[in-house]
């Protein structure tokens, strides 16, 4: 690739803090949740529509059950987590984790050997099943995201709100 532009270094270094961070123990607003899937979302959806020009019907069930796949892994990866919620100050406590940081690099590691493919013409490129993978494997790492977020949201709203005391 002749030219890779500055601000794709500036997004990887970010995302890879975001990464490495995660791999430590911490405590974040349940908002933060909603940051990685949304982020994860608009890289996948733009990193496709410039590759391929327009998605088919087949491309869009295929992401569709790349995303149900990767919300299941993402769901189940946290299922036995020993969280902290405190629901007064809206905050999670959550353990380290690799996960983050793996569908980072992955995204980035697939992102650019489609890039690359398709700047070098490569053969594999062009065969037609290439968009409906490459559009499974992106929702699927969307898909773990959004599972792991939704079910570490879910937990939170399922600790009960600490009554205020009505002593009278």
């Amino acid at each position: 690739m002749s030219h890779i532009p500055a601000y794709v270094y500036c997004l990887f270094l970010l995302l890879l803090w975001m990464g490495i961070s995660r791999c430590l123990p911490r405590t974040i607003r349940v908002e933060r949740l909603a940051i990685m899937p949304v982020l994860m979302a608009i890289l996948g959806f733009r990193g496709f529509e410039g590759l391929f020009s327009q998605p088919t019907m087949f491309d869009l069930l295929a992401a569709a059950l790349g995303l149900c796949a990767g919300m299941a892994i993402g769901w189940h990866h946290v299922r036995t987590w020993n969280i902290g919620v405190d629901r007064e100050r809206g905050s999670l406590s959550l353990p380290g984790d690799v996960m983050m940081l793996v569908i980072i690099l992955a995204t980035f590691a697939f992102e650019f050997l489609l890039h690359a493919a398709a700047e070098t013409h490569s053969i594999w490129f062009s065969a037609p099943a290439v968009p409906s993978v490459a559009a499974a494997i992106w929702a699927g790492f969307i898909g773990m995201s959004v599972g792991r977020n939704l079910h570490l949201f879910s937990r939170y709203m399922n600790v009960p709100v600490e009554p205020v005391d009505q002593a009278g």
